[in-house]
């Protein structure tokens, strides 16, 4: 079982990973915030020996740091200002991923992870499904009912469908 982190950038395209999900039965699980309950989905659904999960989380490109005067752009502040706050949102990614990994371990699966960074989450990862060839993934919407009215555009989900 690995809890090493991998990281992408934005250019998912020029990455040479190699996957063998058709082999092996790897499956690739978004996720996000608040996607704890897709991962247990996932492990109750998608299991069969030898099977595997690969943890697929999209975070964005960081313009702006906030401040106490407000968003600043990563230009206007010292490298120093702005490696300190990328080593914190970094600690943020760890810790969160740090419950699903947990989850996979309690129930005995492997599990690798994978972070992508881009501004578009849904383009990110329909790029990303034929450079890692994946042919089995997990995608979690939960609305409230103020969000299904008051939707706008597509979510991750309905994107990649």
């Amino acid at each position: 079982m690995s809890g090493e982190i991998e990281e992408v950038g934005e250019d998912i395209k020029s990455t040479t990973m190699s996957s063998k999900d058709a082999e092996t039965g790897e499956v690739y699980v978004v996720a996000g915030k608040n996607d704890l309950h897709v991962l247990q989905w996932a492990l109750d659904q998608a299991i069969s020996p030898g099977f595997r999960k690969c943890l697929v989380h999209i975070f964005p490109t960081i313009k702006y740091i906030p401040t106490p005067v407000g968003n600043l752009s990563r230009s206007r502040l010292s490298k120093e200002q702005v490696q300190v706050y990328i080593n914190e949102e970094s600690n943020r990614r760890k810790n969160l991923l740090e419950k699903y990994i947990r989850l996979c371990n309690d129930a005995k699966v492997p599990v690798d992870t994978m972070l992508v960074e881009s501004n578009s989450p849904a383009k990110a990862l329909l790029d990303l499904i034929p450079v890692v060839k994946i042919t089995s993934l997990v995608i979690g919407t939960r609305l409230s009912r103020s969000t299904r009215r008051v939707r706008k555009g597509q979510y991750k989900g309905e994107y990649v469908q």
